[in-house]
């Protein structure tokens, strides 16, 4: 299993969420203390272990296991990876930290969400005790020593309970799901980074998007670590993307329903925006290998605008 050196200190481990890789990234950062941003889901902490072995981490050496936030593709292995650190503490946005404390009603959102697939991705589900668990205001540093600070933002717009992790040495976001998920296989396709938004039920909110957008145009950023997946340099054109897809992705989703439409329409959209998009870089039309890597990011991303509308409806 490789460990990938990004510079910085800061190394990348694959943790083949779904068995695939290039779907979901975790990040170790190391100075006198060591933090991690996402555990990933369960099946996938033996990874981060043997990566934290490999670089010479101690079990006291571990202070942060940070988490973006509380969906399980991000934090579902917190309470089985704080078993193997004494000294560590899981670090999740006030709005979450019960769920990872009592993870019973996130577990079964999920199993409805997810349905028979649930054990294969997720595994065992285990609580984090309360006493380990610290929840960040908004603008709060992590001294890691030798002089390396991070700072955490709220960052709503995909879940209330999202945040993220800057790090100013590397002038780089850990964006958890904020800024969208970053697909390898089509960068390497077109020749450039391919990203898009990420907008399931039942949180998607455009208007917070927005705000956190010009939050983060406020940092000095270069690089955008994608916890789905990778480092991609060019951060403000990054977050200038999402801002533009956002907004279409809203005004679609409310052009279809008004016109009587439903989540398949939504998601029929998208696909076609998407094809169109591809157009432009070569012949990708329907090609296999890229509805196999979308089709389900992109029936959740329909789902949460169509969720997000039903929403407004009732206010």
């Amino acid at each position: 299993m490789s460990v990938i050196s990004l510079g910085e200190n800061i190394y990348q481990v694959d943790v083949n969420y779904r068995g695939e890789p290039e779907r979901t990234s975790c990040y170790i950062i190391l100075a006198e203390k060591a933090a991690i941003f996402e555990t990933g889901a369960t099946p996938g902490i033996g990874r981060l272990v043997e990566a934290l072995k490999d670089l010479g981490v101690s079990p006291g050496q571990l202070a942060y296991i940070i988490v973006s936030h509380i969906h399980l593709d991000h934090a579902g292995g917190a309470g089985a990876l704080i078993r193997e650190f004494p000294d560590a503490r899981v670090v999740v946005h006030p709005r979450g930290a019960r769920h990872l404390v009592e993870p019973s009603r996130l577990i079964n959102a999920a199993r409805q969400l997810y349905g028979a697939s649930f054990d294969v991705l997720f595994g065992d589900i285990y609580p984090v005790p309360e006493e380990r668990v610290h929840t960040p205001e908004e603008g709060e540093t992590l001294d890691l020593g030798s002089g390396r600070m991070l700072s955490i933002y709220h960052t709503p717009g995909h879940a209330r309970h999202h945040m993220v992790l800057y790090d100013p040495a590397s002038r780089g976001i850990f964006s958890g799901d904020c800024l969208g998920g970053h697909y390898p296989l089509l960068s390497r396709l077109i020749g450039r980074p391919y990203v898009l938004p990420i907008t399931p039920p039942s949180e998607f909110d455009p208007a917070a998007f927005m705000e956190t957008f010009d939050r983060l145009n406020r940092l000095d950023l270069e690089d955008v670590y994608f916890t789905h997946f990778g480092k991609v340099a060019g951060a403000s054109g990054i977050i200038a993307r999402n801002r533009e897809l956002v907004r279409v992705y809203a005004e679609t989703g409310r052009h279809m329903l008004a016109a009587g439409g439903g989540v398949k329409d939504i998601e029929e959209a998208l696909w076609s925006m998407l094809w169109g998009e591809l157009s432009q870089y070569g012949e990708f039309k329907q090609e296999q290998s890229i509805t196999e890597l979308l089709a389900s990011d992109m029936g959740l991303n329909a789902g949460g605008i169509a969720n997000y509308f039903e929403r407004m409806k009732k206010r």
